[in-house]
C-alpha cells in the first residue's frame, strides 16, 4: 500500500477496474457489431453507385468503417481474457465476496479513524 492509501481504496480501485473492463468490453463488442451491420449498407451503396465519384466516396466510408471495426475488435481482444476470467461462476462469487469485504473494510477503517471512547466495565469504588 502507498503511504496514505487505505486498504479499502486499493480494493475499490481494483473493483472499479473490473467494472470498467466489463463496460468497455461490451461497448467495443457493440461497436464491432455496428460496423458489421454498416458493411451491408456500404456494399449496397457501392452496388448502386451512379458514377466513379460516388463509388470513391463510398469506398472512403468503407475504409473508415473497417478501420473503426479493427480498432474496436482490438479493444475486445485486449479485454477479453480479463472479462472472461472474472465472468466464470467461481470468480463471480469471489468478486461478490470482495464487494462485501469492501463494505466491511470501510466500516472498520471508519471506526479506526473515529473518536474512540473507553467505557469502564467495572464501577470504580
Amino acid at each position: 500500500m502507498g503511504k496514505n492509501k487505505e486498504a479499502s481504496e486499493a480494493l475499490s480501485e481494483f473493483l472499479d477496474f473490473l467494472d470498467a473492463c466489463e463496460s468497455q468490453y461490451q461497448a467495443a463488442r457493440d461497436a464491432v457489431g455496428l460496423e458489421d451491420r454498416r458493411l451491408q449498407d456500404l456494399l449496397h451503396e457501392l452496388e448502386f453507385a451512379q458514377d466513379k465519384a460516388e463509388r470513391n466516396r463510398v469506398a472512403t466510408k468503407f475504409q473508415r468503417s473497417r478501420r473503426e471495426r479493427r480498432k474496436q475488435k482490438d479493444e475486445v481482444q485486449r479485454l477479453e481474457l480479463i472479462v472472461n476470467f472474472f465472468g466464470e461462476q467461481n470468480h463471480k462469487n469471489t468478486v461478490k465476496k470482495m464487494r462485501q469485504l469492501l463494505g466491511r473494510q470501510r466500516k472498520e477503517e471508519e471506526f479506526l479513524r473515529g473518536k474512540r471512547v473507553y467505557k469502564p466495565r467495572v464501577k470504580a469504588d
